[in-house]
């Protein structure tokens, strides 16, 4: 039976709002709300919490996680990808004997409070499915609707600075309906194969499927106003 793992990852410092992962939201660091989801899925392995923060890893071993993992500093500038953090994990698990290549690597992004298990649960249930009958697959990611649309009211400068279409069709789309469906990439939730973290240079050169999730339970803390939302609807949910 294939392991499940479940990974979050928090960097100590932010550009949008400083000291993001252990700012207060309704009354709690913001990783808590990511932890005690972690907590909740069921037949997990292992839970591991990755970061350069100290007060993070401390709070992993209060909440009873199973590893606190120390990131290195070069691994946690805002230069640094969260590929970056994958990998450096998927090295030290290995090398525990915690995971395979068969096992099931779950990515949580601390900046989504607001995720639901229905959710998780389902997409591990939609990556077991794919493993066993798609050779070439190599993980779900979470997705939404887009609110804009690059065929019809996303525009970008050209050589001359004149304001055009980001992307064009054969044909004219004069309306919203008629464009082709495009999705807004959230950090929800990933379920991935531990071989394909280990080996691509890049995200999104994998075969990757989506898993749609509504609008507020995608939302993804970037800056103080995002942190009010998120909050409102917290209370809300609560």
């Amino acid at each position: 039976m294939n392991k499940i793992i479940l990974h979050i990852g928090a960097r100590k410092g932010s550009k949008g709002v400083k000291n993001k992962n252990i700012k207060k939201i309704f009354g709690k660091p913001l990783i808590y709300w990511t932890l005690k989801h972690a907590k909740k899925i069921k037949n997990v392995s292992t839970i591991i919490v990755n970061s350069d923060s100290q007060e993070i890893l401390n709070l992993a071993k209060k909440m009873k996680i199973d590893i606190a993992l120390r990131r290195p500093k070069k691994l946690s500038s805002s230069k640094s990808s969260k590929l970056d953090a994958w990998k450096f994990a998927i090295k030290y698990l290995k090398n525990e004997n915690l995971i395979t290549d068969n096992d099931i690597f779950v990515d949580f992004d601390c900046t989504c409070p607001l995720r639901k298990l229905k959710d998780t649960n389902q997409m591990i249930k939609k990556f077991i499915s794919h493993k066993n009958f798609k050779k070439k697959f190599d993980g779900i990611f979470t997705i939404v609707k887009a609110k804009k649309n690059p065929y019809f009211n996303l525009v970008e400068p050209n050589k001359y600075g004149y304001l055009k279409l980001s992307k064009n069709t054969n044909n004219s789309v004069v309306r919203r309906q008629d464009a082709p469906k495009v999705f807004e990439h959230v950090a929800n939730t990933y379920v991935l194969k531990p071989n394909f973290i280990s080996k691509t240079r890049s995200f999104m050169m994998g075969n990757l499927f989506g898993y749609t999730v509504k609008e507020k339970f995608s939302w993804d803390i970037d800056n103080n106003f995002d942190f009010e939302v998120a909050e409102y609807l917290l209370r809300k949910n609560k």
